[in-house]
C-alpha cells in the first residue's frame, strides 16, 4: 500500500518504487492509485503511446499482479523515462504536484545507486550562463503556456533530465533539457488528442499564420500544415485540444521566424 501514518497520526501518501536489474521503476498500480485513476485507464494510456518498440521495451516492463479475487491481472513497471512520457498527459495542479513527487522519488533512489565518479577521470564542460539564460527564457514561456509557476516547471525539468539545478547544467544536460522542453511545448499527449477540440473559429489564428507563412515562405500551405501536425503528433488540426491552441500558435510562429532568419542569413551571405 502507499498510505503511511506520520507522527501526528495523519495519513499521507508516498511514492513506492521497485528495483529491476539495478534500475528504479514504478508500478502502473501506484500511478493509478496516487493520480486517482482507474488502473485499466492507465494501462490503456500506456498502450496508446506512439513510441518506438525499442523505447517501449526498455522503459515499460509487462508484469502480472494478483487482484482481490485472486486472479492474475496485467500491469507495467515503468522507468523514469517511461513514467515521464506517460505523465505528460496528466494535467491539473494536483497532477503536477504528484509528477514532482514521483520525479523526486526517482532522484532519491538513483542517488543511492550512483557511484561517485573518480576525481579527474571525467570532466564535463559547464553550460555558459548565456546558454542557460536562453533556455530559462523559453522554459518560462512554456510555464506560461501550461499555466503553472516557474518553480513547478523548473522542478519538473530537473526531474526529467536528472539534474539537481538547471543553473548548474553541463552542456550535455542542457542539450537534453532543450529536447525535453521542445517535446513538452509541441507534442500533444495521446490521451488529449481529439478531446475537447478547438472549433473552426478558435483555429483561425493557426490557419491565418499558416496562410501568411505559405505566402511569404518557400513551402505550400499543405506542406506547412502537415509538418505542424506531425510535430504535434496529431492527424489534423481537428484533433487539436483547446488547451494546446497556444502551443500550436507558438509552433507556427516559431517556424515563420526560423525561415525568415535563414532567408536573411542567405541574403547577407550573397552580398
Amino acid at each position: 500500500m502507499n498510505k503511511k501514518i506520520n507522527k501526528n497520526g495523519q495519513v499521507s501518501s508516498v511514492v513506492e518504487l521497485v528495483m529491476e536489474n539495478n534500475q528504479s521503476m514504478v508500478s502502473s498500480l501506484v500511478v493509478a492509485e496516487l493520480f486517482e485513476k482507474r488502473h485499466d485507464n492507465v494501462l490503456q494510456s500506456i498502450n496508446e503511446l506512439e513510441i518506438p518498440n525499442d523505447f517501449n521495451a526498455l522503459n515499460f516492463q509487462g508484469v502480472k499482479y494478483t487482484d482481490a479475487k485472486g486472479e492474475k491481472r496485467p500491469a507495467f513497471n515503468m522507468t523514469r523515462d517511461g513514467f515521464s512520457l506517460l505523465a505528460m498527459g496528466f494535467t491539473g495542479k494536483k497532477a503536477m504536484e504528484w509528477k514532482i513527487k514521483f520525479l523526486e522519488a526517482f532522484n532519491a533512489m538513483e542517488a543511492k545507486l550512483t557511484v561517485p565518479p573518480v576525481e579527474g577521470k571525467i570532466q564535463y564542460k559547464k553550460a555558459t550562463p548565456e546558454a542557460v539564460k536562453s533556455f530559462e527564457g523559453m522554459a518560462r514561456y512554456w510555464c506560461y503556456l501550461e499555466g503553472f509557476s516557474w518553480e513547478q516547471g523548473k522542478r519538473q525539468i530537473e526531474g526529467a533530465i536528472r539534474v539537481s539545478d538547471i543553473y548548474e547544467m553541463d552542456r550535455l544536460a542542457l542539450k537534453s533539457a532543450w529536447t525535453y522542453l521542445n517535446t513538452c511545448i509541441s507534442v500533444v499527449p495521446p490521451k488529449m488528442r481529439g478531446v475537447d477540440v478547438c472549433s473552426a473559429e478558435e483555429l483561425t489564428p493557426v490557419n491565418g499564420l499558416l496562410d501568411y507563412w505559405a505566402y511569404c515562405g518557400q513551402y505550400s500551405r499543405e506542406e506547412l500544415l502537415a509538418d505542424t501536425c506531425g510535430k504535434m503528433c496529431i492527424e489534423s488540426l481537428e484533433d487539436l485540444p483547446k488547451s494546446y491552441l497556444p502551443h500550436a500558435v507558438s509552433l507556427v510562429w516559431e517556424g515563420i521566424n526560423n525561415e525568415s532568419g535563414r532567408a536573411n542569413a542567405l541574403k547577407e551571405a550573397s552580398h
